[in-house]
């Protein structure tokens, strides 16, 4: 087996109340400085592409939270938009994402993602349970507010539905060399790694009562459950 790399034992896990529900941790007040700057042209970049049929912006992770690491962190942001889900443009995030990233070097990447309110509310797609547990609203009407509160158990499950399909996509993207470059392959890898580490968390929540999306507790409560794993889990960390 190949030596183990050192993991930084960071992160955690978000508060439940009394009642069993999922508090949520972001809010504006936790941004740090140097991120700022980052969400205000995040902010105005979706401004600038839907105008008036942007209903609402969102930021999630760590940014929201206040707990950022430079070079570590993604910036995650969420737009929703009166348009049908057809005439939502994004192609114009990957030119905005190198920008951000030039300008700001302590972003690691940068996520946009736009789609409709009936997408941000539906129970079958899961961005309800990021905007209700996760994300800070910088503009427009904060539709959390709508969306009723939230349990750790299948409820709040985001991952396990598409990992099959999403393990499937990454296996043809590589054998098929759709890769452009190894960073582009490195993102990619690193991306389905994490999918693989909160779908085993999302196996085990329930009987935690615990909520995370950080890594690092999310393969120290599976292996709790599944220690036969722990060896297999912990290179899905490193990668």
């Amino acid at each position: 087996m190949s030596q183990k790399h050192e993991i930084q034992k960071i992160g955690g896990y978000l508060e439940i109340d009394k009642n069993g529900f999922i508090i949520k941790k972001a809010s504006a007040e936790k941004f740090q400085e140097k991120w700022k700057p980052v969400i205000e042209e995040a902010k105005n970049a979706y401004i600038e592409h839907f105008g008036d049929r942007l209903h609402s912006v969102y930021i999630r992770g760590s940014v929201a939270k206040g707990e950022a690491i430079d070079e570590m962190a993604d910036f995650d942001s969420i737009a929703v938009v009166n348009l049908p889900k057809e005439q939502i443009d994004i192609e114009w995030k990957d030119e905005f994402s190198k920008k951000i990233i030039a300008k700001y070097p302590f972003v690691k990447n940068v996520e946009i993602i736009a789609g409709t309110i009936e997408h941000a509310l539906s129970k079958n797609r899961g961005v309800h349970i990021i905007l209700k547990t996760q994300a800070v609203c910088i503009y427009g009407n904060d539709l959390s507010g709508d969306i009723e509160k939230i349990k750790p158990g299948k409820e709040s499950a985001l991952h396990f539905k598409n990992l099959q399909d999403e393990l499937q996509q990454t296996i043809d993207f590589f054998e098929n060399g759709w890769g452009n470059s190894l960073e582009e392959s490195l993102d990619k890898c690193s991306w389905i790694m994490k999918r693989v580490l909160r779908t085993g968390f999302e196996l085990i929540m329930e009987r935690e009562q615990k909520y995370t999306r950080d890594l690092y507790p999310c393969y120290e409560s599976f292996t709790k459950y599944y220690t036969n794993e722990k060896d297999d889990m912990y290179k899905t960390l490193e990668l």
